[in-house]
């Protein structure tokens, strides 16, 4: 149910709704930005709903991702970095909820923005939204491929080969968004905390964002919710996730890591034997 109900969200938002909404908002209302780089499926709305436990900070959606408020953003070609985006549009519609969302969290003073595809554009982001900081993550691959190819695709239905050719895809879709997470950090030196970090401490996030006034009004106890998950402490669910593969499903997406072991030794990964 809860995934028919995203299906028809998502339809309506990119069927019915203005591609690009101008809605009005006030000029002199200030927020900071912090734009969360990530893959997808990577542990990053974990980290935003514990982020958002701050009187201080806000989401623009519970999945802290606005990309699906502006449906000419969100559509099918949204990793495109070529693709057309009216920034005008995405700037009305992200402040307008940012002052929306003050109704509830009077002191906020900071947007966090974690869509994925952000990463394909996010040099026109920062010019859109100047007073902005970065923060980059990634997730082990083993973990993310399986979390992936579990939560997208009929597994029942799939033959052993088509499952390896899906992993195959995955992966490699996978190591190209590491691979400009990876230039992303570099180019701006930007602060990387993976999900494994954040889940072994998530206090950790108080040294890597050295914002005080932010960190210091998170409550890294608080049990958070992800995605149709019952609310829980933040925990490393890769274990989890890797006892999902068989072994033909972990040589298929190591003969895809294996082209790319700079990208793994970036973030501290290893190939699974």
């Amino acid at each position: 149910m809860n995934r028919l109900m995203r299906i028809l969200r998502r339809a309506y938002n990119t069927y019915l709704l203005p591609r690009w909404p101008n809605p009005s908002y006030a000029d002199d209302a200030q927020f900071h930005f912090l734009f969360v780089i990530t893959p997808p499926y990577s542990g990053s709305t974990a980290f935003a709903n514990l982020m958002a436990t701050s009187d201080r900070v806000s989401l623009l959606r519970h999945d802290g991702e606005g990309q699906w408020l502006v449906p000419g953003v969100c559509e099918p070609d949204r990793w495109d970095s070529d693709k057309p985006i009216n920034y005008r549009s995405v700037k009305s519609v992200w402040l307008a909820k940012a002052q929306k969302q003050t109704k509830q969290k009077p002191d906020t003073t900071m947007i966090l923005e974690k869509s994925p595809p952000n990463m394909v554009r996010i040099h026109d982001l920062l010019s859109v939204f100047p007073n902005s900081s970065l923060l980059v993550n990634n997730r082990d691959p083993y973990a993310n491929c399986s979390s992936i190819l579990h939560r997208n695709y009929p597994i029942d239905e799939l033959t052993d080969e088509q499952r390896q050719s899906v992993l195959t895809e995955i992966c490699e879709a996978g190591v190209g968004r590491s691979t400009r997470v990876m230039k992303i950090k570099n180019e701006f030196g930007a602060p990387l905390l993976t999900y494994e970090q954040f889940c072994a401490e998530p206090a950790s996030v108080a040294r890597t964002l050295d914002m005080p006034e932010i960190t210091d009004t998170i409550d890294s106890e608080a049990k958070v919710r992800v995605k149709d998950y019952a609310p829980q402490a933040i925990a490393n669910q890769n274990s989890r996730q890797i006892a999902k593969l068989n072994d033909d499903d972990i040589e298929a997406i190591s003969n895809v890591l294996r082209r790319h072991t700079e990208v793994l030794a970036f973030f501290g990964y290893e190939l699974m034997s």
